[in-house]
């Protein structure tokens, strides 16, 4: 198990998922602006430090990268294993961990949480997770394989 190899899979994980996510938002109504958790995130955090001026942006740059960093260390942790049934048990929980622990932030982050306030929205951040999941797992086992010849 490589650990550079489990980052470049998590980077590419987290990649797809802001892909597909940003495609999603732009172009289907009714999709989840899952960007609004993580800009919520970055004003809270400048204005405790008394940074009330904020050209939104680059809070939407700044959101974007927690967002793409934290969700390759997630996807980074399920890089593990190149056995079938693990695989699938990590995958489907990474991907729904994932999708859970950010519609629980949007709950209370955002008083009236328009980011995934519905179930449409709901599936669809959790269809990003798992894409994001399985574009890891991929990812990973791509690299390994390619290590052993």
């Amino acid at each position: 198990m490589s650990y550079i190899n489990r980052s470049i899979a998590g980077l590419a994980g987290s990649l797809a998922l802001t892909g597909v996510h940003q495609l999603f938002k732009k172009y289907c109504s009714g999709a989840p602006n899952l960007d609004q958790v993580g800009e919520k995130a970055v004003k809270d955090s400048l204005e405790k430090v008394d940074i009330n001026d904020t050209d939104e942006d680059q809070v939407y740059a700044a959101a974007m990268g927690g967002n793409i960093l934290s969700n390759a260390l997630l996807f980074s942790t399920l890089a593990t294993s190149t056995n079938t049934s693990q695989i699938i048990t990590k995958t489907l929980g990474t991907g729904l961990l994932g999708a859970a622990g950010t519609m629980g932030l949007a709950d209370q982050l955002l008083g009236n949480n328009k980011a995934t306030n519905t179930d449409q929205k709901k599936w669809m951040t959790t269809g990003y997770y798992l894409f994001g999941a399985i574009v890891s797992i991929g990812v990973y086992n791509l690299l390994e394989n390619r290590k052993k010849k």
